[in-house]
């Protein structure tokens, strides 16, 4: 008899793990995954005319936020990192490629060429951003603070150090919406960016 107890509670046992296994390959969730985008090109512009080069340096993220996943911030103390919605990329390189991106849109009018520090062979300016801040809230807002750094590269100085401090509303409850709003953030970023260099380029 109580081989038999035994034996029964082995097979229960197994039939519970296999519908538990069922249960959570069966219905598994898909993972979403987003980029940030860049500004969009004002109708009846161009790329401009190769001219000043400026480099930016890849951005740098807090170690919290460096990660696949993407992370939300449930208050000041806490934040949640989802494992259905993550970054195409790594979300440094993200933030890197719209920053370039955006400034060449900005500063085309300027014949002004952006690209990364490790392309650029003699670039006239370095742009360098530190990012202390790259969050937001699910259906609420994405904050953005960063600092930034602009350096004459040909006198060896540094001509600009500044803070961005950036809020955008979602506009809406979801993961995309706020990966939107964050774009929009960066956008404002890059144009206070844009406006130092578009100065700097008029009074060299």
């Amino acid at each position: 008899m109580k081989k038999m107890a035994r034996a029964y509670r082995r097979i229960l046992t197994a039939c519970l793990l296999a519908a538990v296994l069922s249960g959570c390959f069966g219905h598994s969730r898909p993972i979403e995954f987003y980029t940030l985008a860049s500004m969009s090109r004002p109708a009846g512009t161009t790329s401009g005319v190769p001219g000043t080069v400026v480099a930016v340096y890849p951005a740098v993220i807090p170690a919290a936020i460096d990660r696949p996943q993407l992370v939300t911030r449930m208050d000041d103390n806490q934040i949640m990192l989802s494992e259905f919605n993550r970054w195409g990329g790594t979300l440094k390189d993200e933030i890197s490629r719209v920053l370039r991106e955006n400034l060449a849109i900005l500063l085309a009018d300027r014949r002004v060429t952006v690209m990364s520090d490790s392309l650029a062979a003699e670039p006239a300016y370095l742009v360098q951003v530190t990012f202390n801040r790259f969050d937001g809230r699910l259906g609420d807002s994405a904050w953005l603070n960063a600092a930034w750094t602009v350096r004459d590269q040909k006198r060896k100085q540094t001509l600009a150090v500044k803070t961005s401090i950036v809020e955008e509303k979602a506009l809406g409850p979801g993961y995309a919406e706020l990966v939107a709003a964050q774009s929009r953030a960066l956008g404002t970023l890059s144009r206070e960016i844009a406006a130092d260099l578009s100065a700097l380029l008029k009074n060299p």
